[in-house]
């Protein structure tokens, strides 16, 4: 069952700084089998009234995978400016539906 890394960025977050993110994890998630299908899109609200920011989503092979994706780069990139810039924004791994 597939699941996703939702990441979401906080509004006073630059676009260098999700720029700089992707490059640092895009390694990481390529090793995992996991693919970007958003990276700080601008968000259209279509019901409800919060106002979203913008994404950053992961799809993985499953939520195990995407978790353990999640602590190795966590760890890995204790020192590296780039991750920091959005590890205080929320996240989630959500799993998908089968077939």
């Amino acid at each position: 069952m597939s699941a996703y890394f939702i990441l979401e960025i906080h509004p006073d977050i630059e676009d260098q700084a999700i720029d700089d993110y992707l490059a640092c994890i895009s390694p990481d998630v390529a090793f995992h089998g996991g693919n970007v299908r958003s990276c700080g899109g601008k968000v259209q609200a279509v019901q409800g009234d919060r106002q979203m920011n913008r994404l950053v989503i992961i799809e993985f092979r499953t939520a195990s995978i995407a978790r353990e994706w999640y602590d190795e780069v966590k760890q890995a990139n204790e020192d590296d400016a780039r991750y920091h810039s959005l590890r205080a924004c929320p996240a989630v791994v959500v799993a998908g539906l089968d077939g």
